[in-house]
Protein backbone atom coordinates (compact mmCIF):
# COMPACT_ATOMS: atom_id res chain seq x y z
CA UNK A 1 0.00 0.00 0.00
CA UNK A 2 2.89 2.37 0.63
CA UNK A 3 4.39 1.98 -2.82
CA UNK A 4 5.52 5.14 -4.53
CA UNK A 5 3.61 6.28 -7.60
CA UNK A 6 5.95 8.46 -9.67
CA UNK A 7 3.60 9.07 -12.61
CA UNK A 8 0.97 11.15 -10.73
CA UNK A 9 3.74 13.09 -9.00
CA UNK A 10 5.36 13.76 -12.36
CA UNK A 11 2.08 15.08 -13.75
CA UNK A 12 1.54 17.22 -10.66
CA UNK A 13 5.03 18.68 -10.96
CA UNK A 14 4.52 19.38 -14.67
CA UNK A 15 1.21 21.13 -13.96
CA UNK A 16 2.80 23.13 -11.16
CA UNK A 17 5.62 24.34 -13.42
CA UNK A 18 3.18 25.02 -16.25
CA UNK A 19 1.04 27.15 -13.91
CA UNK A 20 4.13 29.02 -12.77
CA UNK A 21 5.25 29.59 -16.35
CA UNK A 22 1.78 30.77 -17.42
CA UNK A 23 1.60 33.10 -14.42
CA UNK A 24 4.95 34.67 -15.21
CA UNK A 25 3.99 35.07 -18.88
CA UNK A 26 0.73 36.77 -17.93
CA UNK A 27 2.52 39.11 -15.53
CA UNK A 28 4.97 39.97 -18.31
CA UNK A 29 2.04 40.67 -20.64
CA UNK A 30 0.48 42.90 -17.98
CA UNK A 31 3.73 44.85 -17.66
CA UNK A 32 3.99 45.30 -21.42
CA UNK A 33 0.38 46.48 -21.70
CA UNK A 34 0.91 48.90 -18.82
CA UNK A 35 3.95 50.36 -20.59
CA UNK A 36 1.93 50.73 -23.80
CA UNK A 37 -0.94 52.39 -21.94
CA UNK A 38 1.48 54.85 -20.34
CA UNK A 39 3.13 55.54 -23.67
CA UNK A 40 -0.23 56.25 -25.34
CA UNK A 41 -1.20 58.53 -22.47
CA UNK A 42 2.08 60.44 -22.63
CA UNK A 43 1.98 60.88 -26.41
CA UNK A 44 -1.69 61.69 -26.88
CA UNK A 45 -2.98 62.69 -23.47
CA UNK A 46 -5.80 60.15 -23.84
CA UNK A 47 -6.39 57.26 -21.49
CA UNK A 48 -5.99 53.93 -23.33
CA UNK A 49 -8.83 52.01 -21.69
CA UNK A 50 -8.33 48.81 -23.71
CA UNK A 51 -4.69 48.48 -22.66
CA UNK A 52 -5.64 49.18 -19.05
CA UNK A 53 -8.31 46.48 -19.07
CA UNK A 54 -5.96 43.93 -20.62
CA UNK A 55 -3.36 44.90 -18.00
CA UNK A 56 -5.82 44.36 -15.18
CA UNK A 57 -7.09 41.02 -16.49
CA UNK A 58 -3.60 39.69 -17.25
CA UNK A 59 -2.30 40.76 -13.85
CA UNK A 60 -5.16 39.10 -11.98
CA UNK A 61 -4.88 35.86 -13.95
CA UNK A 62 -1.09 35.86 -13.61
CA UNK A 63 -1.26 36.31 -9.85
CA UNK A 64 -3.88 33.57 -9.59
CA UNK A 65 -1.72 31.18 -11.60
CA UNK A 66 1.34 31.88 -9.46
CA UNK A 67 -0.73 31.46 -6.30
CA UNK A 68 -2.09 28.16 -7.63
CA UNK A 69 1.45 26.92 -8.28
CA UNK A 70 2.43 27.87 -4.72
CA UNK A 71 -0.61 26.09 -3.26
CA UNK A 72 0.18 22.95 -5.27
CA UNK A 73 3.74 23.06 -3.92
CA UNK A 74 2.55 23.35 -0.32
CA UNK A 75 -0.05 20.59 -0.69
CA UNK A 76 2.46 18.21 -2.25
CA UNK A 77 4.94 18.87 0.56
CA UNK A 78 2.30 18.24 3.23
CA UNK A 79 1.27 14.90 1.68
CA UNK A 80 4.81 13.50 1.78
Amino acid sequence: MSESRPFPRLIAAALRYLALLAGCALLLLAAACFVLACQVYIQTGLFAQSYAIVTLIAAVLGLLAVKLARIWTRSSIQRE
